[in-house]
């Protein structure tokens, strides 16, 4: 039994508002701003589009694909083009990211509803908004997501420069995490909070702060953890290999998600179903003090009552675990 439960007025952080078709999530106070909804709209497309694998709500999936305004075809623009956004009814966007970019897709391509997704990943730029560009590996996986003859080509150019770019950046993170006291595989889910990460920034130097800003992050992980998941499933090069094992060799224990995006099926239900949802989103930080995340701060009591409805963190857990197994319930 999945914890969702749609509408603007139920007690919970994370709300479905049936209206924007978006999930957002009530701000923090100390993150309020003025004028601002505080509803959590700079990431509504990457937050709804971790809602829609876990829940497959088809009033998410029209939200998804109204972010992505079509344009061109006119005296400016030659060609057809779809400009992302952050949230529906927002225009003049001009800060949409890889992020959010990302995880709509990669929630239209676990969900099968591969026409929406060849339409729109066919015509995405390559700069996607006046802030960000792609980048050649995101660009390459975007590729991977529409219904041309090259996907195999596609593939391979995904997977080499991710292992290159990842084992530069890993290889970088290992050298950095002794310097500013990150420690891997120590903490447990359900244990971890956000002074792990604020009790090490106080006792930094200059330079520590300096160097823990290079250190390759668990958002980023996390990202490219999906772009994996969501590759031709019939098609397992070397280089998908060894990119996939790299990536695996680097997981967090603790962390479940992305260890079954990769392939490892050693995950078991129990570790599954005693999982503990948090405040943030879990999956998509390390454990080991690099970045607050902002979990574990709350008591017991305001978790009981603010997180009894859209778990997004377990659900999306449970959702992937039943995927990888290819079985519908447990």
């Amino acid at each position: 039994m999945n914890t969702f439960k749609a509408g603007k007025k139920i007690k919970s952080k994370k709300f479905f508002d049936a209206k924007t078709k978006m999930m957002c999530e009530h701000a923090w106070e100390w993150a309020k701003k003025e004028g601002a909804m505080n509803v959590g709209e700079g990431d509504a497309l990457w937050r709804t589009g971790l809602a829609y694998i876990a829940w497959k709500e088809p009033l998410m999936k029209e939200g998804i694909l109204e972010c992505y305004r079509p344009f061109g075809e006119n005296y400016h623009f030659k060609n057809k083009m779809y400009q992302a956004s952050r949230h529906t009814g927002r225009y003049g966007e001009d800060d949409v990211s890889r992020d959010q970019t990302i995880m709509s897709l990669a929630a239209l391509k676990v969900n099968g509803d591969l026409e929406e997704l060849d339409e729109i990943a066919s015509h995405l730029p390559y700069r996607l908004s006046r802030r960000f560009v792609m980048g050649p590996g995101m660009w390459a996986w975007v590729k991977t997501l529409t219904c041309n003859k090259h996907i195999k080509l596609y593939t391979n150019i995904t997977c080499g420069l991710g292992l290159i770019e990842k084992s530069i950046a890993i290889g970088l993170n290992k050298l950095i995490a002794p310097i500013c006291g990150f420690k891997r595989n120590v903490i447990k889910n359900n244990d971890y909070t956000s002074r792990v990460h604020y009790d090490l920034k106080e006792k930094w130097n200059g330079f520590q702060k300096q160097l823990s800003r290079a250190y390759y992050p668990g958002f980023a992980f996390h990202l490219a953890c999906w772009e994996i998941f969501t590759l031709p499933e019939d098609y397992n090069p070397l280089l998908r290999k060894l990119y996939t094992k790299l990536m695996l060799s680097y997981c967090e224990k603790e962390n479940y998600l992305c260890r079954l995006l990769l392939g490892d099926k050693t995950v078991t239900w129990e570790e599954v179903e005693n999982y503990n949802p948090r405040e943030g989103f879990r999956w998509q930080a390390y454990l080991d003090g690099s970045w607050s995340n902002y979990n574990g701060e709350k008591s017991q009591e305001w978790k009981d009552k603010y997180l009894k409805w859209n778990q997004m963190d377990k659900d999306c857990l449970i959702t992937i675990w039943l995927k990888v197994r290819k079985i519908d319930s447990i």
